[in-house]
């Protein structure tokens, strides 16, 4: 097959981290259906990978969503920005086939007030979204947008939101589950530890992939639930804080920086179960061997046990 490997922050040029992450995913997946036999086409506005074939644009959106629409590829992954992915997404469908979550379970997602409430109705324990009548402290947020940007730890809520929600703060680990979805199937592949700094902001720093805990089997049922009441396919992201309770915070529909990690320990081929999510069956569960640890600015793996 020839599959489309789109991600957002290479093909339009974007600074800093960004393609620096962005860069790492897409050598990993594109490496992984490689080894598969696939052949891998994927946009750059500049920055090549040492596997499959670029293919260069101006660095614009306009030229990413001409590429989504005409890439003759039989299959595609987006990996953008929650913001922007439910309208990639779109277009891709329209030109092949989507090898991730719809738009509309994206779009959903992307709204993390939606995203809290449809979870909270579906008996997910979450960060709860505050009530003017509680107490501090609380966590400010983007209604929409991904990552840690522009997240506050406040003592009393602004007169005026904006566009940011707020939510309960909740003590606890910052853990993340990193999983293939397929329909009312869910294949956990890891429980990672993140590395977040709370003094810069909450800045995801990196992360421990696999994490052991004592918890592993309620952390992992409160992730297979939000799967399932969003609906998610193909692989995806679940970030919790764990204390009292696993809760919910976040939920990426898309890679996520994790898969850096979960290369090296993890036996089976990433791309082997996306596509098997989408066209076949998925295993019952997959082999893990040691643990690493990596830095998202250089994502340099620190250690490898």
């Amino acid at each position: 097959m020839k599959i489309l490997i789109a991600e957002y922050a290479v093909a339009t040029g974007l600074p800093g981290t960004y393609a620096v992450e962005g860069g790492a995913m897409l050598s990993i997946l594109a490496r992984s259906f490689e080894r598969l036999g696939h052949a891998v086409v994927y946009p750059t506005a500049g920055p090549a990978i040492a596997a499959g074939r670029a293919i260069h644009l101006g660095g614009c959106d306009e030229d990413f969503e001409a590429l989504l629409a005409s890439s003759g590829a039989d299959a595609g992954l987006v990996i953008a920005p929650d913001e922007l992915l439910p309208g990639f997404l779109e277009i891709l469908e329209n030109s092949t086939i989507n090898l991730g979550t719809s738009p509309a379970t994206a779009r959903l997602c992307a709204d993390k007030l939606a995203c809290t409430l449809r979870l909270e109705e579906a008996g997910v324990p979450v960060v709860e979204v505050v009530d003017p009548k509680d107490r501090g402290p609380f966590v400010l947020k983007p209604q929409f947008g991904c990552g840690s940007e522009r997240i506050e730890l406040v003592d009393e809520l602004p007169e005026y939101l904006g566009d940011r929600i707020a939510t309960k703060y909740r003590e606890g680990e910052a853990l993340s589950v990193s999983l293939i979805a397929a329909g009312d199937r869910v294949l956990p592949l890891t429980i990672n530890k993140q590395l977040v700094s709370i003094e810069a902001g909450f800045e995801y720093q990196g992360g421990i992939v696999p994490y052991h805990t004592d918890r592993e089997e309620e952390i992992l049922r409160a992730a297979e639930m939000a799967a399932l009441a969003l609906g998610l396919r193909g692989y995806a992201g679940i970030d919790l804080v764990v204390g009292d309770l696993p809760r919910v915070v976040d939920v990426n529909p898309r890679p996520t920086t994790s898969i850096v990690g979960i290369e090296k320990v993890m036996r089976e081929e990433l791309a082997d179960l996306i596509l098997r999510a989408r066209f076949a069956s998925l295993p019952e569960r997959v082999t893990v061997e040691g643990s690493c640890e990596f830095r998202k600015d250089k994502l340099e793996l620190v250690s490898i046990r």
